[in-house]
């Protein structure tokens, strides 16, 4: 993200403009969906300002121009992080916003769209949305760069979301064996013995 839209500076209109537009985007959605969840507009809110911070903070031109406005090869930004001088942390930032960017999204999204109802659909979406994202820098995006580092790490960073957003299916899929349930088992299997023994003895004196 260009130096992390040069440390930082670049951050303000996202909570001075963006904030406030998906504000009244819940607004607006509480208005239409009036009666219903009230967790609702809040999802749409939030899926707003998750569409406009990543459109912000990817299409924003930069100046300069960089010297090297591509860079396919594999594991530069992790390169650079590791070789960053003491206290040097603009690198590591760079890495974890990459890795974040796509994840609200990648959490949110499936709320909206059923199909993306896997973790392999999810992840296609944000390698899908990865390369285009980079694709559209590089061709029209006056002083950012297009990195093969930024797909990678975009991409887990949507996958990530999309454990989360999988996670609470799989734990509510599990069987439920509390201690509980067991003894209500084990009640029943009793009673049902002794029903079926008490009628062998009541076959066996009608004869």
């Amino acid at each position: 993200m260009q130096q992390v839209l040069v440390a930082f500076g670049g951050f303000a209109p996202v909570v001075t403009i963006l904030l406030p537009l998906s504000v009244v985007v819940a607004v607006a959605s509480a208005v239409v969906r009036s009666g219903s969840d009230p967790r609702e507009p809040l999802l749409d809110g939030a899926l707003a300002y998750s569409v406009l911070t990543v459109g912000y903070l990817v299409f924003l031109p930069q100046p300069p121009p960089p010297a090297d406005p591509v860079r396919p090869s594999l594991g530069n930004d992790v390169s650079m992080a590791l070789t960053a001088g003491p206290g040097d942390l603009l690198p590591w930032v760079q890495l974890a916003g990459n890795l974040v960017l796509l994840m609200p999204l990648a959490v949110l999204v499936p709320q909206r769209v059923p199909w993306f109802d896997s973790v392999v659909k999810i992840a296609f979406f944000g390698l899908l949305l990865s390369v285009s994202i980079e694709l559209v820098q590089f061709l029209g995006i006056p002083g950012r760069v297009a990195a093969t580092d930024d797909v990678v790490c975009n991409t887990i960073g949507a996958t990530v979301g999309a454990l989360l957003v999988r996670l609470p299916h799989w734990l509510g899929s599990r069987p439920q064996h509390s201690a509980s349930g067991r003894a209500g088992q084990t009640v029943w299997t009793l009673i049902a013995k002794i029903e079926q023994e008490r009628g062998v003895l009541s076959e066996q004196r009608s004869r």
